[in-house]
């Protein structure tokens, strides 16, 4: 029986309604203040409570996949799943180090103060952004590197990691939910990388609208060039950062994940590298947006899979999915088999695991020694 099976699902549903009808049916007969009828009444009240949040747990996780299966759930609280390694592509390290036409030649000057913005805590920052070549206004979340602001790093740029969230999310996730910066900051600590600027940009404009981080025809918004060329573009403008492609990377989960590689893939001239957590290489829009007619030049030019297949794009993919992820699986397992040097992939394949944080944040580290190890404006100072 699947756990995300309709046999489950009804066998959990049905016992649900049946203890409910039992409640009703016996409440009468265990009326009174003695202490078994108080006891009778109390363990017929939790045990309809515990099945009525059973079922709304297993149609939550059929929606969203959070355990894929019998087998991902029992992982999860016994151990990691089986993982399979794979690289297609070449050296991610060459792959990030071609220069490709159009990207920043000469660095601008160093900014002399922050601009001026909300403080969250911990060195994160929150913006509000017209961005002049999108028109579009929206949140930026800056989360500074450890020492960003000492007197003795006033000359040092930082590269930058653009962070994008899951739908439905938040510009906080990776700063908060999925500290990035605390796992940055393990990994200059070991020696694997360096301090990075973390920049988490508003992807749902309208807010609520599953954009996919796309531009839209007829009016609607045009996400993709807010993200790589508003938000880069204000970024370098206002912070200490390198403005070469090999200082610049994003990471992405699940929706987000397929944000990061898009722009990269789109984008090689800003973007050297992307992460891509449970992500995927097609766009999957919800049922009430539609920013593009289907069979479009748009969608011609979203489609990455078909994009790895006849182009030759020199940056660098981390990649996670699982067998048992029926949100990325397919379209990662396509886009390993359509990319060819000088774009490199590195993928990690788990045999049971499912569309959830935890399985994310597990691999979190994995990921940052991979960036510095690969990029080399991420790579750890001597």
């Amino acid at each position: 029986m699947s756990l995300t099976g309709p046999l489950f699902l009804g066998a959990v549903g049905v016992t649900t309604v049946v203890a409910f009808l039992a409640v009703v049916a016996f409440w009468p007969s265990l009326a009174g203040r003695g202490p078994g009828r108080v006891l009778g009444r109390a363990a017929l009240l939790l045990t309809v409570n515990v099945l009525v949040l059973l079922t709304a747990a297993t149609l939550l996780n059929a929606q969203f996949l959070f355990y894929a299966d019998w087998t991902d759930l029992r992982g999860a609280f016994a151990g990691a799943p089986a993982t399979t390694v794979l690289s297609r592509g070449g050296a991610a390290a060459q792959a990030a180090s071609v220069a490709v036409p159009g990207e920043s030649a000469q660095a601008p000057k160093l900014p002399p103060t922050l601009p001026t913005g909300s403080s969250l805590g911990s060195g994160v920052i929150s913006y509000t952004v017209r961005g002049p070549a999108s028109g579009m206004v929206g949140k930026i979340v800056v989360k500074l590197p450890p020492g960003y602001t000492a007197q003795a790093n006033a000359s040092t740029r930082y590269p930058v990691i653009e962070a994008f969230q899951g739908y439905p999310g938040s510009p906080t996730t990776w700063t908060n939910t999925m500290n990035l910066g605390g796992v940055i900051s393990g990994q200059v600590a070991a020696h694997g990388m360096r301090q990075a600027l973390i920049v988490g940009p508003q992807v749902e404009m309208p807010a609520g609208a599953d954009t996919e981080c796309v531009n839209g025809t007829g009016g609607n918004p045009q996400l993709e060039t807010w993200l790589a060329r508003d938000v880069p573009d204000w970024v370098a403008k206002n912070f200490r950062v390198a403005t070469d492609r090999g200082s610049w990377a994003t990471i992405g989960l699940s929706a987000g994940g397929w944000c990061a590689a898009m722009i990269t893939m789109l984008h090689p001239e800003q973007y050297s590298a992307a992460i891509v957590m449970g992500g995927y290489f097609r766009p999957t829009f919800g049922p009430f947006y539609q920013p593009y007619p289907p069979g479009s030049a748009l969608a011609d030019r979203y489609d990455l899979v078909a994009l790895a297949k006849r182009a030759r794009i020199p940056v660098a993919i981390w990649l996670e999915t699982s067998h048992a992820d029926a949100v990325s699986y397919s379209s990662s397992t396509a886009f390993l088999k359509a990319s060819r040097a000088p774009t490199a992939v590195d993928a990690i394949v788990l045999r049971d695991a499912g569309h959830r944080l935890a399985v994310w944040q597990g691999l979190l580290p994995a990921a940052m020694t991979w960036l510095g190890g690969n990029i080399p404006g991420f790579s750890p100072l001597p």
